[in-house]
């Protein structure tokens, strides 16, 4: 019996449909027909996550170190790395390697400008603290 069927027999809860006359109950194969619709399912979408996984159209992912050289080729890279404090900042802090420490941040740093101008704004709040400091 549904659960429905279950929970409306209990709580005498007004049902539409007489008991007996539910669409399904007169049809056993109900039951094995809906169980082999999700087994299908659940193995399409197996199939899908792995095909997915191994997809061969997937173009390779560049390697750290020709991203790293990628963004200091930039323009705004080059910019900041003009300035003596600037450049300190840049090869010293960890905050700024913490930028493009993996490939994704390496590749948002290349491609997204909002992300580039949150760098170029620390570095340089960072290289007016330096500057300001005596040595």
């Amino acid at each position: 019996m549904p659960a429905f069927y279950l929970f409306c027999k209990q709580t005498d809860f007004p049902m539409a449909v007489p008991s007996g006359e539910w669409y399904h109950e007169s049809d056993p194969t109900f039951e094995v027909t809906a169980m082999f619709l999700i087994g299908i399912l659940i193995v399409v979408a197996i199939l899908g996550e792995i095909i997915h996984r191994l997809n061969p159209w997937k173009k390779p992912e560049p390697a750290y170190e020709d991203l790293v050289a990628q963004i200091r080729q930039t323009d705004w890279y080059q910019e900041l790395s003009r300035d003596q404090a600037c450049r300190y900042v840049l090869d010293n802090d960890p905050h700024v390697q913490a930028y493009y420490a993996s490939t994704y941040e390496a590749k948002r740093l290349l491609t997204q400008e909002g992300f580039q101008l949150g760098l170029i704004d620390y570095v340089k709040q960072e290289a007016a603290k330096h500057a300001d400091k005596p040595r």
